[in-house]
């Protein structure tokens, strides 16, 4: 029989179960102290965390709409958007593609500098040629036209307020809607703006709204649905024409009062005038002037819910602090540990400690540097395709940004396991390099549950993963297996 050692390898590891509770409570009381102050640190720098966290995402939404308004600019005229584009290349700007309403620029110019701009004739309320209806261009004419001399009333086969326009026009005027009258062929700009401004010199007749044929043909209205603005008061139209027609009655309040501005007696003549001849002119639409205007590809991340903000911040500072605490909370747990290990067992420890942390570490700087990039290229490219501009929040990235990492880390410790079991003798070398197919196949599935629905996440973490499959056959092959210091045949 073989000498007893002479030093005892289990003189110093011998301990109650009280002893082992009492390691346990200790090491725990001073883990939780430790994340409570990494807590607190991660608080003080949570935002920091935060705005560092969304560098991938923020530089991946930037790349997105420079590319898409690369598209845009693109699918027009390749020589009129060149300056375009070497703009969008060289200032990396976007437009921003509005529309304003140059009647309110002018307005302000001329209410904020009246001295300046006190000449500035400007009103919202006017006619254009796009207000008159298709082809109706001659019968307005024909309408609004009246050979019965000045004073006389007008006949039963005459429309009255037909009949107090062509009072309201002054003899030029009159010849010129009896030559339009006449046109036989289609209207020419000039001829269309002669036109125009025969309506438009109506609207600026205050006369014309303060005349007793209006105030009939409105009161007639109440009782004839397609009469004089029937198309204001049916009960089918849309809510735009029943504001319309109480702005016309109110109108009409202020007038009776006098209490009628420039502006608003334009625009109740206009009402009127629309209303009496329905079948010849629309309602007139803001002209409103397309712009284009550039902006930096500012993006940010939003937050949804009110309370959010407040939750991303809690989060982001426990996750930065157990971060901060987790060498001492490791330390704390190797404590306990090793208080229940012999000391020739401790050798494993230093060794493989060392490789696990690499590994973890390796796997997550892999996940942060090198996969959130494509994986967000990837998934916003369907945005693209499908013309739907993505509104990421700022709690479901975070969770995404925690998650993938993590999934990456546990993942790489794939070396370690494998020759964890191997040197418990549960699967030789060999049985490794002959199921390798099948290893492959049950990454892949790991891969899959550990990263998003995406296959661009699932590929960068599973050719990885075979790569360190083959790195733990190698681990199994070439790691030298710890020898045990009892001596051979010693029987306790």
């Amino acid at each position: 029989m073989a000498k007893r050692p002479q030093d005892d390898l289990f003189e110093s590891t011998t301990m109650s179960f009280g002893e082992h509770l009492e390691e346990l409570r200790g090491c725990l009381v001073r883990a939780l102290l430790g994340l409570l102050i990494g807590f607190l640190i991660g608080l003080a720098i949570a935002n920091r965390v935060v705005q560092f966290i969304q560098t991938p995402l923020t530089m991946a939404l930037e790349s997105y709409y420079l590319d898409k308004e690369k598209t845009d600019l693109q699918t027009g005229d390749p020589l009129a958007n060149s300056e375009d584009l070497n703009v969008l290349k060289n200032q990396e700007l976007v437009q921003d593609r509005v529309k304003i309403d140059p009647h309110a620029i002018l307005a302000y110019l001329k209410a904020s500098n009246p001295e300046q701009f006190q000449d500035l004739e400007v009103s919202r309320y006017q006619f254009r040629w796009m207000n008159i209806k298709p082809n109706q261009a001659r019968p307005l004419c024909v309408r609004l036209s009246n050979p019965k001399k000045d004073g006389h009333p007008p006949k039963k086969n005459v429309h009255p307020v037909a009949w107090r326009i062509w009072q309201s026009l002054n003899r030029e005027q009159r010849q010129e809607l009896t030559q339009l009258q006449k046109l036989k062929t289609e209207f020419s700009a000039s001829q269309q703006q002669a036109l125009l401004n025969i309506l438009n010199s109506l609207l600026g007749n205050r006369a014309l709204h303060q005349a007793d044929e209006f105030n009939n043909a409105a009161a007639a209205a109440k009782d004839s649905p397609g009469g004089f603005l029937g198309f204001l008061s049916s009960s089918e139209e849309i809510d735009t024409t029943r504001l319309r027609a109480g702005a016309l009655d109110q109108l009409r309040a202020q007038a009776k009062q006098g209490d009628l501005s420039e502006e608003q007696s334009r625009k109740l003549n206009q009402l009127l005038l629309i209303g009496a001849l329905p079948d010849f002119l629309n309602y007139p639409e803001p002209q409103l002037i397309p712009l284009q205007i550039w902006r930096e590809t500012e993006v940010r991340v939003q937050a949804l819910g009110v309370h959010e903000a407040f939750m991303i911040w809690l989060k982001a500072g426990f996750v930065s602090g157990l971060v901060i605490a987790s060498p001492w909370i490791f330390w704390q747990l190797w404590i306990f540990v090793a208080a229940g290990l012999y000391p020739h067992e401790k050798r494993y420890v230093h060794v493989f400690l060392p490789i696990s942390l690499g590994l973890f570490l390796a796997g997550v700087a892999l996940a942060f540097v090198f996969v959130f990039e494509p994986v967000l290229a990837f998934l916003f490219s369907f945005n693209k395709y499908m013309g739907i501009d993505p509104d990421p929040r700022i709690s479901e990235w975070l969770s995404f940004v925690l998650f993938l990492p993590l999934g990456f880390g546990v993942a790489f410790q794939l070396p370690l396991v494998m020759l964890f079991i191997n040197r418990l003798g549960l699967v030789s070398e060999a049985l490794f390099l002959e199921k390798w197919r099948i290893a492959i196949l049950v990454i892949f599935v790991i891969s899959m549950l550990l990263t998003p629905a995406d296959p661009i996440s699932m590929l960068l973490m599973a050719v990885p993963l075979t790569l360190l499959y083959f790195l733990g056959v190698g681990l199994c092959r070439w790691m030298p297996r710890f020898k045990n210091r009892m001596p051979e045949g010693y029987d306790p």
